[in-house]
């Protein structure tokens, strides 16, 4: 009995229905993280991606037709959505000042604490002056996340809520030195004296805490 012949509309490296409703391209995006997080965008091949996807290259570009969409893509539906979940509890919050950050950072902790490829995909993309996502995030996202921090600080810096030697413009950078560098640097200092158990639970316990005094008007001197 001869073949079925093959569909001539069918281009090499374009999927079936049933491979594409099989999430291909989910799985396509989800290996360039993993593999930007690895060895960053500039070093990282198609070729690769297709490798650590288990595709061909065809697959790759038959979804995304360069290396900019696949970054598009990689911002809008995974960076986006993360940055959208540790943000979305100050949009309703109406809790102290000194509380709204330390929630914030207990929930960017834990977000990025489970999302492998996340922090380093910052160091070597966000952080870098020449990161491939900086820029994304820097137009798109941060401006209006950084207001929905430093206005609200800003006011109750005004109204004598914090400290008074803080810098509110300052806070959200320290916010993220707090949370997302050791996350990203775990290989280091996970070596030091007494490190070695620190879990992610311990880790929010002690930056809620550095933020809770840091933030917080001292107490006055006993007369």
């Amino acid at each position: 009995m001869p073949s079925a012949p093959s569909d001539p509309k069918r281009r090499p490296g374009r999927p079936t229905t049933r491979t594409a409703d099989a999430g291909q391209r989910d799985l396509l995006i989800d290996a360039a993280v993993t593999m930007f997080a690895r060895h960053g965008v500039a070093a990282t091949s198609t070729k690769a991606i297709a490798t650590e996807a288990g595709v061909t290259p065809a697959l790759v570009h038959y979804y995304f037709r360069d290396r900019e969409a696949l970054l598009d893509a990689i911002f809008e539906e995974r960076l986006q959505p993360m940055i959208d979940h540790v943000f979305g509890a100050l949009q309703a919050g109406d809790a102290d000042p000194v509380t709204r950050i330390q929630g914030l950072a207990a929930q960017l902790i834990r977000t990025a604490a489970g999302t492998p490829w996340f922090p380093g995909l910052w160091i070597r993309e966000i952080v870098s002056v020449d990161g491939h996502l900086r820029e994304r995030l820097l137009q798109r996202v941060a401006p209006q996340r950084a207001q929905l921090i430093a206005g609200p600080l800003a006011a109750a810096h005004a109204q004598g809520q914090l400290n008074p030697g803080l810098e509110p413009a300052l806070v959200m950078v320290s916010l993220i030195g707090l949370t997302m560098l050791p996350l990203a640097t775990t290989h280091i200092w996970r070596a030091l004296p007494g490190a070695a158990d620190i879990d992610t639970d311990t880790l929010v316990r002690h930056v809620t805490a550095l933020l809770g005094h840091g933030l917080s008007v001292p107490p006055k001197d006993p007369a």
